[in-house]
């Protein structure tokens, strides 16, 4: 065997062990439940199978809706401030602008990380993305002379497993979801609200927000079973948290809480606006025509509490237990009317 023809066969073994240990190493992303660790864990695995010290990723969650995602590998704080604000406070880098796996010397995130003091030569972008609407970039960077076939063959075969580990993610999240939906109406359980209230609790004093829970319950309702039945009863009850849905963003968080009780978060919400959602719901609800049997048409009204964080509470079960008295209150003072905790004395 020639010198040259040893050289070439040593440099396919190479090759092909560096593939057999990126493969063994893609295993890691086996045991990812959450998209955000999926991104991570892959961003990890890019540099070490391509020998270099800086990446970032950048992924939107579509599971937390407005809510995007960073992972930062070999910056210190302050360039990593500089990139987690361009990235998701100003939207300086789309994702859209990176269909497939590519190596660069210029583009947006290149105009970023030169704003912020950052020099690189190249960087190889490598999206990924899953089957039902999870995606992101990871940004491998260079400093020197770019990136070789061999490296980016690696980073394809990190980028198909973690493509897989997405969609792994995407299961787990649409199984869990499903245990947290009321079989009724579709919208969220009581389960799921205490979860959402601590979440919301928690984000809103990070960022030094208010946030809003509004406690529903419907005037009467049991006449409505008593007359039609408990499925006329369950089928309005599946109107009305429709309705409830198109009164509120799709940042806010509608949940049934047990029978003809909902309950809502309003997220950056202070009590003045809160009061003003729960009067919009309050005539919406009167003013609807709910249908009955045989399209028989079902007026009802609701009477609603209102509780605001940090205002009335900062612990979720006693926050929730205003809104409940509230509600409780404006029932009392003759139904189809708004209460806020405030007003309990």
């Amino acid at each position: 065997m020639s010198d040259a023809s040893r050289a070439d066969l040593l440099e396919e073994n190479a090759r092909l062990r560096a593939a057999v240990e990126t493969l063994e190493a893609c295993t890691a992303l086996t045991r990812c439940l959450e998209p955000g660790e999926v991104f991570a864990v892959a961003l990890d695995l890019l540099l070490a199978a391509l020998a270099r010290e800086r990446g970032l990723a950048f992924f939107r969650r579509t599971s937390m809706p407005l809510s995007d995602g960073v992972a930062f590998r070999g910056f210190d704080e302050t360039e990593a401030r500089g990139l987690r604000e361009a990235l998701v406070a100003e939207k300086a880098v789309e994702l859209e602008a990176y269909p497939r796996l590519d190596v660069s010397s210029a583009g947006p995130l290149q105009e970023v990380l030169a704003r912020i003091g950052v020099e690189a030569a190249a960087s190889l972008a490598v999206p990924m993305r899953g089957r039902e609407g999870e995606r992101g970039v990871i940004w491998v960077l260079d400093e020197a002379g770019g990136f070789g076939a061999a490296e980016v063959e690696r980073a394809h075969l990190i980028a198909r497993h973690g493509e897989l580990a997405l969609h792994n993610a995407e299961r787990y999240h649409r199984a869990k979801e499903r245990a947290f939906i009321d079989d009724v109406t579709e919208v969220f359980n009581a389960r799921y609200l205490l979860q959402a209230t601590e979440n919301e609790i928690q984000r809103a004093e990070r960022q030094g927000k208010e946030m809003c829970v509004l406690f529903l319950d419907l005037d009467r309702f049991k006449l409505v079973n008593d007359r039609y039945g408990h499925l006329v009863g369950s089928q309005t009850l599946r109107q009305l948290s429709k309705l409830l849905q198109h009164c509120v963003r799709q940042i806010d968080t509608v949940a049934r809480y047990g029978g003809d009780e909902f309950t809502i978060l309003l997220t950056d919400t202070g009590l003045e606006t809160g009061r003003m959602v729960a009067e919009r719901i309050r005539r919406s609800v009167a003013d609807n025509l709910f249908e009955g049997a045989r399209g028989a048409p079902i007026r009802l009204t609701i009477s609603i509490g209102v509780a605001c964080y940090p205002g009335d509470s900062r612990e979720r079960d006693r926050l929730l237990d205003l809104a409940d008295k509230a509600m409780y209150r404006a029932k009392s003072l003759g139904r189809n009317t708004v209460c806020a905790a405030s007003e309990l004395g």
